[in-house]
């Protein structure tokens, strides 16, 4: 099975699972470091991780042009059904449900989730796959550091995808105990230096990582990708 994972910028990825197109948290329109276009890029699934609009992002337009299904918790699937989105599957933390690509399962996190007209987005969420060949890729969406981390790892993980940014949720600090609770065979950092308030040294990050974990952290530019 191929893993492809590109990442588009501030929190916003591109997943490709054996041809399957995969989005999550595409805010590409009014993203400076945004490596997309959302009237091309493709998707045949789009995850929401919660309500803000730097995730929510173009899911309705682009949903409306590839006929996307949409992944998200109850609350926000509820509210991109309303805005015309046809495709919907609303979902609550733990369950899990069996999609082609893989089985996801939403996670706890820590931060606030309001939708784009200030309706409420319910609870935010991290996302966790586990794909048909059994790997385990969780997406942490934005949030602060809590312990329960050290279940979403018990099991295991191929890929963490971590906030570092900082003021709205975890920073550099944070996010290296996250690793260590976690443990993870690789991590990504993301949701940094889109803004001012969350400008980080990512390479700093790494090394830390590096010295402190047995992780193997991947650092790339907006538009880089890699393979798992």
């Amino acid at each position: 099975m191929s893993i492809k994972v590109t990442w588009l910028g501030h929190a916003a990825l591109a997943v490709d699972i054996d041809g399957t197109a995969i989005l999550i948290d595409p805010y590409l329109t009014g993203n400076p470091l945004a490596a997309g276009d959302p009237q091309t890029i493709p998707a045949d699934y789009i995850l929401i991780t919660h309500g803000h609009g730097d995730h929510v992002g173009d899911t309705v337009a682009i949903a409306g042009r590839t006929g996307a299904t949409v992944i998200a918790n109850f609350e926000v699937a509820s509210w991109l059904a309303h805005k015309g989105v046809q495709k919907t599957v609303g979902m609550n933390p733990d369950g899990g449900h069996d999609f082609d690509f893989a089985r996801v399962a939403l996670t706890p996190a820590i931060h606030s989730s309001t939708m784009p007209d200030g309706s409420s987005g319910g609870q935010p969420n991290g996302l966790l796959l586990t794909t048909r060949d059994g790997r385990r890729l969780y997406f942490a969406g934005d949030t602060g550091l809590f312990s329960d981390m050290k279940l979403i790892g018990a099991n295991g993980l191929d890929l963490a995808v971590l906030p570092i940014g900082g003021h709205y949720t975890m920073g550099p600090d944070e996010a290296l105990q996250a690793v260590k609770f976690l443990a993870p065979r690789a991590v990504l950092p993301v949701h940094y230096n889109t803004f001012d308030v969350i400008q980080v040294n990512a390479a700093d990050w790494a090394r830390r990582v590096h010295n402190e974990t047995l992780s193997k952290v991947i650092v790339v530019d907006p538009g880089g990708s890699f393979t798992l």
